[in-house]
């Protein structure tokens, strides 16, 4: 009987937020001017963090690999906002089947390997991102999270 007084209350979710506002940690540095499509492997770059996430990234540099997620600013202001897009093989296909800047929230991420780090400087190479990109996160590439070794892509 004296149990159940000590029970925890179900847990209810709030009703989730209908906007939602993100800050920039840092921006992408490096000799990329504008977006394309293919040619990112071997480009090496720069994530400059704000100064007071410096202390947050002290141990990244024990991975080899970390997840950048950014923000695609300059695809917010695109002309066109497709709902659809022509794969280069000539299927059409919806535009979160592609890895198309031109999404419904302009996110970008990418996996790429971590050369090093010095203070708030992430050195990286292979991030598909231009100069000037505002970084809204950085966390370590977790193989038993990140890679799924039978995932399934359909033919180009």
């Amino acid at each position: 009987m004296l149990l159940r007084f000590f029970r925890r209350p179900r847990f209810q979710r709030p009703p989730p937020s209908s906007k939602i506002t993100l800050t920039p940690i840092g921006w992408v540095r490096n000799r990329r001017p504008r977006p394309h499509p293919r040619g990112w492997e071997r480009l090496r770059s720069r994530i400059e963090l704000l100064p007071e996430h410096a202390p947050k990234a002290e141990g990244l540099e024990r991975y080899s690999h970390v997840v950048v997620v950014c923000y695609l600013d300059l695809a917010e202001s695109a002309p066109e906002h497709p709902a659809r897009m022509r794969l280069p093989s000539g299927r059409e296909v919806g535009i979160l089947a592609t890895r198309s800047q031109l999404r419904p929230n302009h996110l970008g991420v990418s996996v790429c390997r971590l050369l090093g780090r010095e203070g708030a400087v992430l050195h990286v190479v292979g991030l598909d991102a231009i100069d000037g990109t505002p970084v809204l996160d950085v966390k370590p590439y977790l193989p038993a999270y990140d890679a799924v070794p039978d995932a399934r892509v359909p033919d180009a």
